[in-house]
């Protein structure tokens, strides 16, 4: 059972709660803010229900003293008389969880004290990923007039209250580029949660974003919050809006219209839950397409599409690949062997040659595989073989010219694409000398997504032809 704590002056009063709620909770008592004080530092309650009138010490300043000296996170449910109303709510301000008159009813309090037990164990993991967050994100590089111009952007719109919708091609920085606006704006104290969209299916998505009841669905055995409540007073940001259904868009667009929520199976009777919840959304999709092919609400479009915010893709700022591949290098150098690492001018000039379709985040792979094969602190161009810079006297022309000029009989249009697949992962295993590990390193992707490509693509190893 979860302890409670009751810090009251009324033996009365602590007598009837204690008989209301043990077989519920285990119940300890205290009479004074000194003895309160003392027991939550030595048994570390789940909750605490504190009395506003103490004989010894006022109870805001048990109030602080409690968040200061035992736990940050722990819930303080106030107990008040109906003419200490105004002076609860000002304490709720300063941290208190909820109140309660004394004229309690058994099933409000009890209800109450769930909520805040819920709570607490929210606010610890929300509080434990906005620090992995902010710790591990990456650093915002440029040194490109356009991304100066984005950099510019983040700020100004950090300082507005709209919801953003971000676009850029996979891979430019969208989740930097919304972690950004909320670190520069009034909420960087606040929540910022992603929803991890490419971890959720399509029927689970409406429960993580507005949290269920208990027995909402099969499965449902006790009552969850939703991300949204999660991120109460901060940022909730959204990867892939493109890929919400049409009853999430629908829920979403009546929280952006009226900033309320109700549970998924929440008795219609009861009140929606108003929330302050920024919403950051992102997509590498042409929305309008989307909606034309009827995968997005129209009214959900105008309605997120109204402040936008382009990324370039980094073939598009070039003057940004020489100073992120430097901060790249810097940081999975330290992380590998703590060697410091440089590039050769050739390297540079191999790097700032590539179209990078992948983007920043190919750079960022490229960089790694370089430094996992690299034999010097001196990165070459030949350490970056997925850059195709390792070519054979005279092939450099050839890959200039279209694709197509190579065949003297072109495959039908509908087969070209299967051709040059084939080709592909044919020329990367020999590239990579016929080693699944390294092809799917210069290729950046996976090796498990490779080893399906070179089966679907009909590519044969090496060691399959011995």
């Amino acid at each position: 059972m979860d302890r409670v704590l009751i810090i009251d002056d009324s033996v009365a009063f602590l007598n009837d709660v204690e008989s209301l709620l043990r077989d519920r909770y285990h119940i300890r008592t205290a009479t004074t803010a000194k003895k309160g004080l003392e027991m939550a530092r030595l048994e570390g309650p789940a909750a605490v229900l504190l009395d506003l009138r103490l004989p010894d010490q006022d109870g805001s300043e048990v109030l602080q003293a409690l968040h200061r000296d035992v736990d940050p996170f722990l819930p303080v449910v106030i107990v008040t008389d109906h003419a200490d109303t105004e002076t609860a709510v000002e304490l709720m301000r300063l941290g208190a969880y909820d109140f309660v008159s004394k004229s309690f009813n058994r099933d409000i309090l009890a209800a109450k004290l769930t909520k805040a037990l819920e709570r607490r164990t929210l606010e610890i993991s929300v509080r434990a990923l906005q620090s992995s967050f902010a710790e591990f994100h990456d650093r915002l590089v440029f040194a490109s007039e356009g991304m100066k111009k984005v950099h510019y952007e983040l700020t100004r719109l950090a300082g507005l209250t709209f919801d953003v919708l971000i676009y850029g091609e996979t891979g430019v920085g969208k989740d930097l580029c919304a972690f950004e606006i909320h670190q520069r704006s009034v909420r960087r104290d606040k929540p910022f949660i992603p929803l991890a969209m490419r971890v959720l299916s399509e029927s689970i998505i409406e429960s993580e974003l507005f949290g269920h009841e208990k027995g909402a669905f099969s499965g449902a055995d006790k009552a969850k919050i939703g991300k949204l409540e999660a991120a109460n007073g901060g940022t909730l940001y959204i990867p892939e809006v493109s890929c919400l259904t049409e009853t999430v868009q629908l829920k979403l667009l009546q929280f952006m219209q009226y900033k309320s929520i109700a549970r998924v199976g929440q008795d219609p009777r009861r009140p929606d839950t108003r929330l302050d919840v920024r919403v950051i959304m992102a997509t590498n999709e042409k929305l309008e397409d989307v909606v034309a092919k009827g995968k997005m609400r129209e009214d959900f479009y105008h309605r997120i599409s109204g402040v936008k915010l382009n990324i370039p893709p980094l073939r598009d700022r070039r003057e940004d690949i020489a100073p992120l591949a430097g901060y790249f290098l810097q940081k999975f150098g330290v992380q590998s062997d703590g060697r410091q690492y440089t590039l050769t001018p050739e390297a540079i000039r191999a790097l700032e040659s590539h179209r990078w379709p992948g983007n920043v985040r190919e750079l960022e792979n490229a960089v790694k595989g370089a430094l996992a094969y690299s034999q010097s602190g001196e990165l070459q161009p030949v350490d970056f073989p997925m850059l195709g810079v390792m070519k054979r006297e005279g092939e450099g022309d050839r890959c200039r010219e279209c694709l197509a000029q190579r065949y003297d009989e072109l495959p039908a249009y509908r087969n070209a694409e299967e051709v040059f697949k084939r080709g592909y992962f044919s020329e990367l295993m020999r590239r990579a000398n016929f080693n699944v590990a390294k092809a799917a390193q210069m290729a950046g992707i996976t090796g498990p997504g490779l080893r399906k490509a070179l089966k679907t693509n009909k590519v044969v190893l090496q060691r399959d032809r011995d």
